[in-house]
């Protein structure tokens, strides 16, 4: 079972399998909501299996330090990302749009600087903390953005879109992207995962089918699903 943790500004997800996992923690004053999200869900905090970071911007690692003090799990990072969580700031913040110029401000709080337990490159296998699932390294938003693949076929993405303000099942570019090209990329990872849900770091979830709005460059070239690896 997913349940989406609604922030200040951005999306946590508690996963609710064999054991509980936690995507992301929000900005720094969210903590309450995690807490009770945990309670509400039946989660003791000593309970809780692993905290996954989808990326190292505050308004996703901002409560992670805190919750490892309450709950003991271990704290889980892409290793190009690393470097932000243990500087406690979100670092570049490449604006995309007139929005993101507004809201750059509050993604750029400082946040409690940590060492993650668990840095990896390639991706992780979710099976040891009690689910079915893995992470993917999607690249763009930052360097070390990764997304959760579960065997449902639901995802959460992090910040390699978002959701819609005004539209429900609709997905939308972000405010953020340091690279562009290499998250045009995940992008295309995303859809050859056949994905039935995206659920992004902002604002509500929509259908994969809407992956394929961005699949194709600047220049009006469609990327192709079945070549090797991009």
């Amino acid at each position: 079972m997913l349940v989406r943790i609604k922030g200040t500004i951005s999306n946590s997800y508690l996963l609710l399998g064999d054991k509980p996992v936690l995507v992301d923690t929000g900005a720094p004053g969210d903590l309450k909501r995690i807490i009770a999200a945990l309670k509400a869900n039946g989660v003791a905090p000593k309970d809780l299996a692993l905290i996954l970071l989808t990326h190292g911007h505050g308004d996703h690692a901002g409560c992670a330090a805190e919750l490892r003090r309450r709950t003991g799990a271990k704290i889980a990072i892409h290793t190009a990302d690393a470097p932000l969580a243990r500087a406690g700031r979100s670092g570049v913040l490449a604006v995309q749009d007139i929005l993101g110029r507004f809201m750059r401000p509050y993604i750029d709080e400082e946040f409690e600087p940590f060492e993650p337990d668990i840095v990896f490159e390639q991706g992780i296998a979710l099976e040891p903390y009690g689910l079915r699932g893995r992470v993917l390294p999607t690249p763009g938003h930052t360097l070390g953005s990764v997304s959760v693949i579960l065997a449902n076929g639901e995802a959460l993405i992090g910040d390699v879109l978002r959701g819609s303000i005004l539209w429900p099942n609709r997905a939308r570019e972000h405010y953020f992207c340091n690279d562009p090209e290499r998250n045009q990329h995940s992008i295309v990872r995303l859809a050859r995962e056949g994905l039935h849900r995206c659920h992004p770091g902002n604002f509500g979830s929509f259908p994969g089918t809407q992956l394929g709005r961005f699949l194709h460059t600047d220049g009006g070239e469609l990327f192709e699903l079945s070549s090797e690896p991009v």
